[in-house]
């Protein structure tokens, strides 16, 4: 019995029955897998070795995968025995290159994802404390770096992931949160809603023992305490947090059924560990992160970015890995008269030269190294001629269907088209655009969600019972792809050019919160006084609020006059 199989007898009963997520039976996928579950948690790991962006990493694991895996899948997994990095692993003397353009793509997509602003407009006690709170929770709890580090990046690659809330006052007087990847959370639907998640956590101690917890976090029903007095029948959701401890065996961290489990309280670690009713409570604090959705998946979990990528992926690190080998076939060959060879001043033996300097000993009369005959020179540079074009044209293209539907070449900094008008590239740069708006529509969702149930366990730790179960939390991302200064200086302004913001709006979108109330202030006044006014009072900042003044359109003055008089007293003369 696998972890899943005992959490779902655990949850839906001795029978384990729980409804199909595709509406189907997979019985034909299934026809050659062996294990479902245990080749998902390869995919992931897969997807992470890739986003990890280690050479060394890369090669481990598909090595590991030709030796171990395949033998358990041979049917499901023919395919990747013929990646480059799965046929290299059995050989020595290869130079493989890693691209990095996974990590390169995921990180990119992060930081022009940038962490929102968020606030609520519920003001609790009329001092805003609510807004006070969520503010400490967020610096205290460092969320924004745990957004940026962990859960966009790791959802992104894996798929799905989940925010756990939790609350210690030995920690700390605000509730925090913290990041559980795919491999370690698992999610029970009932109508299309997660009623339960659950959550594992791996330890091992001094002799090398190993143990699993598991803390199921589930919503559950019962009849209210008054329910019988009244005879009403109302029932109350409530939330049910419980802890099962497993020991486990070297390479079996998922058979339940050769690792029993066993008594917390016998583990000095888990011994104050108590299962925990909060009553009232129809959220589980905690929130499941997916960004893209994945039907192809049982249960209701996401979708990786990476999804379809790898087999490109693979085939830009074999170009990459062809271009470097030519590169390094491609060294002048030189060849060296035995006679000229340095000698071992120990032994007297010639020295021979190092392989990768392409240098090859001349022995007369017979076969050089390479194969070619003596000729008697005593030395001899020759040098191949190779296409590198072919490999950088080839990696381009590769490159361009690895981000495609994804993110424009522009935003990677690559230039593709060198003769590009600024329009063209802002055309192009709207598929990063979409990719954007895609993710901070779910991410907004996850954050306002994370921050009212933040909200409410802090609630839950000052009095020991939640009353407010909204909080009306709002998430707002900048507009701004680029949000750099310089860009936000060269809309912004246009615009007010343009009159098409006010004062007010510009000052908001261009600092933000960066300014105090006295600078922004100042900042304001100046505004008015050098750009907005100069606009309200008529051309080239002549005063009269736009009236005709005195010497416009042929009207005299007496400066005029005056002067039309000298100029005709010049004519006469």
């Amino acid at each position: 019995m696998t972890i899943r199989e005992w959490l779902k007898t655990k949850l839906f009963g001795k029978s384990g029955i729980a409804k199909s997520a595709t509406g189907k039976p997979d019985d034909d996928r299934l026809t050659f897998i062996n294990d479902n579950d245990a080749l998902m948690r390869a995919r992931i790991r897969e997807y992470n070795i890739w986003y990890c962006g280690d050479s060394d990493e890369l090669l481990n694991y598909y090595t590991h995968n030709n030796m171990i895996e395949a033998n358990y899948e041979p049917f499901y997994l023919r395919n990747k025995r013929s990646y480059f990095w799965a046929i290299s692993s059995t050989e020595g003397d290869i130079k493989r290159t890693h691209s990095g353009q996974p990590r390169n793509i995921v990180d990119t997509l992060v930081g022009i994802c940038r962490f929102p602003i968020i606030s609520s407009k519920v003001t609790g006690d009329g001092d805003n404390i609510v807004d006070k709170n969520l503010r400490k929770i967020i610096e205290e709890g460092r969320l924004k770096d745990l957004y940026r580090q962990e859960q966009l990046p790791l959802t992104l690659v894996e798929g799905w992931g989940c925010y756990k809330i939790n609350w210690d006052k030995d920690v700390s007087d605000y509730p925090y949160a913290t990041y559980y990847r795919a491999d370690c959370v698992e999610f029970i639907y009932k109508a299309n809603r997660v009623v339960s998640a659950i959550f594992k956590d791996y330890y091992t101690d001094i002799n090398g023992k190993r143990y699993m917890l598991v803390e199921t976090r589930s919503i559950k029903s019962r009849p209210r305490k008054d329910a019988e007095a009244t005879g009403s029948g109302e029932r109350e959701r409530y939330l049910a947090i419980e802890y099962n401890l497993f020991a486990l065996n070297a390479g079996m961290d998922e058979d339940v059924s050769s690792a029993k489990e066993i008594d917390r309280k016998s583990i000095e670690k888990f011994a104050d560990l108590e299962d925990v009713e909060v009553s009232n409570c129809d959220m589980l604090l905690a929130v499941p992160c997916v960004l893209f959705s994945d039907t192809s998946k049982i249960g209701g979990f996401g979708r990786s970015i990476f999804t379809g990528k790898i087999d490109l992926f693979d085939d830009l690190d074999q170009c990459l890995s062809q271009a470097s080998e030519s590169v390094r076939k491609s060294t002048p060959i030189e060849y060296f008269n035995s006679e000229y060879l340095e000698r071992d001043a120990k032994t007297g033996m010639p020295i021979p030269p190092h392989a990768y300097d392409r240098k090859y000993t001349v022995i007369q009369g017979s076969p050089n190294a390479d194969g070619t005959g003596s000729n008697g020179v005593a030395v001899q540079v020759t040098q191949p001629k190779l296409d590198f074009g072919q490999y950088s044209d080839q990696a381009t293209q590769i490159l361009l269907q690895i981000i495609n539907g994804i993110m424009s070449p522009a935003t990677l900094g690559i230039d593709i088209a060198k003769k590009d008008n600024a329009e063209a590239q802002r055309e192009k740069e709207k598929v990063t655009i979409f990719t954007r708006n895609c993710i901070i529509d779910s991410e907004a969702l996850i954050l306002k969600t994370l921050c009212s149930q933040l909200l409410c366990a802090k609630e839950l730790m000052d009095t020991g019972s939640i009353t407010v179960h909204d909080y009306d939390i709002s998430v707002k991302y900048s507009e701004f792809a680029d949000s750099s200064f310089e860009n936000k200086l060269e809309k912004l302004g246009a615009a007010l050019d343009a009159q098409c913001i006010s004062e007010d709006m510009y000052m908001s979108k261009l600092y933000d919160d960066t300014l105090t109330p006295d600078e922004y202030a100042r900042e304001k006044q100046w505004l008015i006084e050098h750009h907005t006014k100069p606009h309200d009072e008529g051309m080239l900042g002549i005063s009269g609020g736009g009236a005709n003044v005195p010497g416009m359109f042929g009207t005299p003055t007496a400066e005029n006059m005056q002067n039309g008089a000298i100029g005709e007293e010049l004519s006469a003369e």
